[in-house]
Parts: C-alpha cells; sequence; structure tokens
C-alpha cells in the first residue's frame, strides 16, 4: 500500500467536525433488506438520496436517468452546465439543470439529441455514467461475468474498472444484469463501496477514514491530524480551500476541482542543509534575483545539499524489489554520471546527475490567457512555445457521435495532439489497442496538427518495454505521424502491476522503449511525473530523450510553471479544459522550442 504521508503541524484552535449528520428515523420498508446500513447512510445521514413521504425508501424501486443525474450532481455537486437546447426532452423537466451539468461534464450523453430524463436508467448506462464523472479511464481487463456477452461495448470498460476497483459488489449468481433497471438499493451499495465519508460543510475535520472521503462541500475544508485509509478526492463544485496538517493517505488525492489543495510545510525541526547554488555557463545571459543560476536561494520545492557522509547515501527503495530475469538493465544502459550534489524530495536524497538541464522556467514566465482562462500563456523570452492537447477514447466517448472534430479543434488553436495509441492493463498486463486512435490520428493529421502519439506502459522486464515499443510501432503502420512517440509510464497505488520495480529496471524499460521506437524512424518521449522522474529514472541516462512532464495547475496555485528541477520539452499543465469540437475535460500542454 502506497502510502502519501503529510508534514505535520499542529494548528492552534482547531476544532475537530463531525463527519457525519445526525441520522433521522428508519425508513418504513429498509428494515433487514440487504442494504439496509447502506440506505441508510446515504439516505439519513448525508441526504443524497432522499425517502418518500409516506415514509418508506422503496429500495426496490428503479431510478430515471434524470432522477440518477440529479444525484450524480449533489454528490460531486458539477458547475458547468451545457446550453439549455442541448436536449430537445428536458424543457419540463426537474431534472434538467443537473442533465446539463453531467452534459458538460462529459458524464451524460444522451441518445440521437435526447436526453430520456424519465425512462429508468440500466445496470451499465448507471456504471458507465458513474466512472465517467469519477473520471475513470476504464479497464481492459475481460468480464467474468457468465452475462457479459450482453454488455454493451461502450459500457464494458467502464464496469470492468468498477469491478476491478472491487466496488460491483451486487452480483446475483455471478450476473451483472446488464440491461436490468438499477435500483435505490443499488445505487447506494455502489456509493457506498466507493466512499467512506463524505464533507458536505465546510471545517476542520480530524478524525479517521477506514476508507475513502470526498470532500463536496463548496467552501472547502481542513483536514488535520487524521488517516485516510483509501484515496481523498475532492469535487469539481469545491471552490473554497482545502487544507492538510498532518494528513496520511494511503490512497492518491483525486482532484476534480480547480483547487489546488494546500499542503503546508512545517517549521524545520533541525539545521536545513545549506542550498548549493548552480553556477550558469559565461555565456549565458545575467539572472535576475531569485531565479535560478542566479546565486541565491530559489524555492523550487526540492532543496540541494551536499552529499552524505556514506558514498552510496541513504537507502530509497520501495517495498519490493523483485529479481527479474531475462535482459538485464546492465545490458540496455550506462547510468548517469552524477555530481556529487544531491536534493530532497519528500525526505528521500536524490542524486544530481551531469549533462542535464536545469529548468529555466521560472515565476511570473506564465500567466492565465484573459480571451481563455483555462489555458496558461508563456511570456517569458528563452522558448518559443506551442500550445496542444492529448486525448484518448474518453474524449471520444464524451463527444457527439463518439467522433472528435479536429478541424473545430485546429480552429481552437490547438497546433499539436498527442493521442493515445493504445495501453499495458494496470492489473491485468494486458496490451490492447485505444478503440479510437486510427481515427483520431487521421482526423487530427487531416486538419493540419502536428500528431504524436503516447502508449500507457506498465512493463516490469526490458522484454515487455520492447513489446510494448514493437505495438506501437506496428500500430502506426502507414499512419505516417509528424510527432513524437510517448511512453507513458506510471505507478498510481499498489494496484498497479509496476509497483515496487527497482529504478533500474524502470530506467531500463524506458530506454528499451525509446531506443526500439528511434530505430524505427520516430522520435522518442518519456512521460514523467516528479516521483517518476526522481524515485524511478536515472536522469542521466534518459536525458537524451524529450522529457514531457505533468503538473496541473489552477487559478489558486502558488507556483505557476512547472517545478520539475530539469528542463522539460512539454508540460501538461491541466486535465480540466474546453476545448471546441471535443466533449469533455481534455488534457492540454504547452511545447517549449529552444
Amino acid at each position: 500500500m502506497r502510502l502519501i504521508r503529510l508534514p505535520k503541524r499542529i494548528l492552534s484552535g482547531l476544532l475537530a467536525g463531525t463527519l457525519l449528520l445526525t441520522p433521522a428515523m428508519a425508513f418504513t420498508d429498509t428494515g433487514g433488506h440487504w442494504a439496509e446500513p447502506a440506505v441508510n447512510k446515504w439516505s439519513q445521514e448525508y441526504g443524497v438520496l432522499q425517502g418518500y413521504d409516506d415514509g418508506s425508501f422503496r429500495p426496490d424501486a428503479s431510478i430515471t436517468r434524470g432522477a440518477f443525474a440529479g444525484i450524480l450532481d449533489r454528490f460531486l455537486q458539477f458547475q458547468t452546465a451545457a446550453p439549455a437546447g442541448t436536449f430537445s426532452d428536458t424543457g419540463e423537466s426537474r431534472w434538467e439543470d443537473s442533465i446539463l451539468k453531467l452534459n458538460a461534464a462529459g458524464v451524460y450523453l444522451g441518445s440521437e439529441g435526447k436526453a430520456l430524463p424519465g425512462d429508468s436508467i440500466t445496470r451499465q448506462q448507471a456504471m458507465t455514467m458513474v466512472a465517467r464523472a469519477f473520471q475513470l479511464g476504464g479497464a481492459d481487463s475481460a468480464l467474468a461475468y457468465h452475462d457479459e456477452a450482453q454488455v454493451a461495448g461502450y459500457a464494458r470498460p467502464y464496469i470492468a474498472e468498477l469491478t476491478a476497483r472491487g466496488w460491483i459488489t451486487d452480483a446475483v449468481e455471478n450476473s451483472f444484469r446488464p440491461t436490468e433497471p438499477l435500483t435505490r438499493a443499488e445505487l447506494v451499495n455502489l456509493l457506498n463501496n466507493m466512499i467512506q465519508v463524505l464533507i458536505q460543510n465546510s471545517g476542520n475535520y480530524s478524525d479517521n477514514v477506514e476508507g475513502s472521503l470526498l470532500i463536496n462541500a463548496a467552501g472547502g475544508a481542513a483536514l488535520s491530524n487524521m488517516t485516510i485509509a483509501g484515496d481523498l478526492l475532492i469535487a469539481p463544485g469545491v471552490t473554497g480551500a482545502v487544507t492538510l496538517e498532518n494528513v496520511t493517505i494511503a490512497g492518491e488525492i483525486r482532484n476534480f476541482s480547480s483547487v489546488t489543495p494546500e499542503i503546508t510545510t512545517p517549521p524545520a525541526e533541525a539545521p536545513v542543509s545549506p542550498v548549493i547554488p548552480v553556477t550558469p555557463e559565461q555565456s549565458d545571459p545575467p539572472k535576475e534575483p531569485g531565479t535560478p543560476g542566479s546565486g541565491e536561494d530559489f524555492d523550487w520545492g526540492i532543496v540541494v545539499t551536499p552529499p552524505p557522509a556514506t558514498p552510496e547515501g541513504p537507502a530509497v527503495t520501495d517495498p519490493e524489489q523483485p529479481v527479474y530475469p531475462g535482459i538485464q538493465p546492465s545490458e540496455v544502459y550506462t547510468p548517469g554520471i552524477t555530481t556529487g550534489q544531491m536534493f530532497d524530495y519528500g525526505g528521500r536524497q536524490v542524486p544530481v546527475y551531469a549533462g542535464t538541464e536545469q529548468s529555466r522556467l521560472y515565476p511570473g514566465d506564465f500567466s492565465w490567457s484573459l480571451e481563455r482562462p483555462d489555458r496558461l500563456v508563456y511570456n517569458g523570452s528563452a522558448f518559443r512555445t506551442r500550445f496542444g492537447i492529448d486525448v484518448s477514447a474518453y474524449q471520444n466517448r464524451a463527444s457527439e457521435n463518439e467522433t472528435i472534430d479536429w478541424q473545430a479543434v485546429r480552429n481552437d488553436g490547438v497546433e499539436f495532439a498527442m493521442v493515445r495509441v493504445g495501453l499495458r492493463g494496470y492489473s491485468s498486463g494486458k496490451i490492447a489497442e485505444d478503440a479510437f486512435y486510427r481515427q483520431n490520428i487521421q482526423g487530427a493529421m487531416a486538419a493540419g496538427i502536428e500528431t504524436g502519439v503516447y502508449f500507457f506502459a506498465q512493463a516490469i522486464t526490458v522484454e515487455e518495454a520492447i513489446e510494448e515499443a514493437d505495438f506501437v510501432i506496428q500500430c502506426l503502420q502507414g499512419l505516417n505521424i509528424n510527432g513524437p512517440v510517448a511512453y507513458d509510464w506510471e505507478m498510481g497505488d499498489s494496484s498497479y502491476r509496476v509497483y515496487g520495480i527497482a529504478p533500474e529496471m524502470a530506467t531500463a524499460c524506458a530506454i528499451a522503449f525509446s531506443k526500439r521506437i528511434q530505430e524505427a524512424g520516430y522520435t522518442p518521449m518519456i512521460y514523467q511525473s516528479s516521483y517518476v522522474a526522481y524515485m524511478k529514472y536515472d536522469q542521466g541516462a534518459v536525458a537524451p530523450y524529450l522529457c514531457w512532464f505533468p503538473e496541473y495547475k489552477s487559478e489558486s496555485s502558488e507556483k505557476l510553471y512547472p517545478t520539475l528541477y530539469y528542463q522539460p520539452d512539454y508540460w501538461q499543465f491541466s486535465s480540466k479544459a474546453s476545448i471546441a469540437g471535443i466533449g469533455g475535460n481534455v488534457d492540454v500542454n504547452i511545447q517549449f522550442i529552444s
């Protein structure tokens, strides 16, 4: 289990708030029902589902599509709504506002221009909407239900994802029953499996949570001195501050809002190691005070310190270090040369590699566009930049007729696109194509958009990395892309098959993939988060390849620039942009060209 440990600090005057509302009287028809505890929790305590005037809950009654939209909207508090005329049949529906909000979020797509709000929602429709609402991309694993052949293609990956996460627990005799109406009890059961605690009112909270915690209070919340055994989720409707003090999260932070959680750094308990300034080359222009290379302390979120007393320094290991058969890392790459300097990242010492370029992106280099407030503009002078996006089947499924209007995308200022060509399942290890990759590549190229691709990788051996590269090369036959091919190796939590992989093997997989792609005549690129860049990749060895760095920003971000120690070539700065011709949220990027 991966733990996110956040700094410890005592808040003076902190008042612990209760996480639950006072329950009302029990319903007349839920006593002894298999879903009674979940019904009481999500109806009486949280009010997400309500009972009827006669005191009943009717747990086995079906739910209409409109009512389901209203429940999801109450749950996540969506903010943006689609135009009133989006659907031809919602004008008289009490659920119109919620339906239009879910449509704007790429959750509720309708059918042939109709929302059908009065129709009962089927189980497969409901699971699809839930997965879209929580931005779950879907899994490629096979369904083990007896009636899996009845599951529609659009719903299959979402049902597989929810099943893999252990959230679907109401299969009767291993039958999913995809076309049957979803019942009220089945919905609360799903919500109960996904979320343990819901914070609906702003305040201070410090009770431990045995599962995942969702904040949907518009004003945000302050969490302190607590442990969350699952994920911390922040709903789209949260606009106030979310602060965390001495909070341990066993899962991950999944933020659907525009608010960046504030994780304050405690006062140092021991003297801080001195910062080693990185001296600029003689040919470099003079730097302004407070910028990298000026000789002054610059807040990158990391502190460069002298090397440790022992030659090797402190061991930085993951929980597992398996022995790998076959091709070894030493057969793939030569380790990079370190400078002897180290920097601190989350309490771990990370070496600085020779021959790697330190970032030349500084505070003040970026601002939000006045015309398009969800886009960052580069104001510096060191680079020429281009604006681009990356897409996968998620964007197709959120778009009308599952088709992206690439000419509209081009007209909206998009200069390059990275298209997901395929993926390896993070749990199953099975390789699969993105259902829309060929359509997207051809559409983007025809619109005059420079087009590259990425592969969601989960290689744990060099052989698997080569297999992934060969799969991509085969998929690209006859498509003649003109952009880079990216290796997108990610590690979310302990459910990912790559969890615990040794840094040497992780680096070898990235380089083996990149070499194979380069040999095929394409330009390789490596997608790397801060954790992967610092803790998994030998930066000296991966330096020859383009770097694609994800770090999301919002209007409340204090550091409105990429904080990676090294210079990225591409920066994925948001996952919540709106692009003409594409339904739902879209990842957006800036390319830096010297």
